[in-house]
């Protein structure tokens, strides 16, 4: 299951959006970020989260200019490792989201 968020603003700000990303990532040890803007409609933040094993996992969490219907932030199962650590891309998608100002939409 997907989990999205509906985000405040017109437009994609990449500097608002690195922003809020990375202050996401510093409140956790260990978690590195990469963000990038896929297109002019979408921007993808990649979380990489370290593992008790060693090898990072990523999480990816997006954010998608809707034109009309406004942004949104979506932390989709299948995308990077997000369904193999759920519960931590849900937590980081989540405090992203409240950084932006979201709130949760049921899809």
């Amino acid at each position: 299951m997907d989990l999205v968020w509906r985000i405040p603003g017109k437009s994609l700000k990449l500097a608002t959006l690195r922003e809020a990303g990375v202050t996401t990532a510093s409140n956790y040890e260990g978690v590195t970020l990469e963000v990038d803007q896929e297109d002019s409609d979408c921007v993808s933040f990649f979380f990489s989260v370290p593992t008790e094993d060693g090898d990072p996992s990523e999480v990816e969490v997006s954010v998608y200019d809707l034109k009309g219907d406004g942004l949104v932030l979506s932390l989709e199962a299948d995308a990077a490792d997000n369904d193999a650590i759920w519960d931590e891309a849900s937590q980081i998608a989540e405090d992203l989201s409240d950084s932006l100002g979201g709130s949760p939409l049921s899809i």
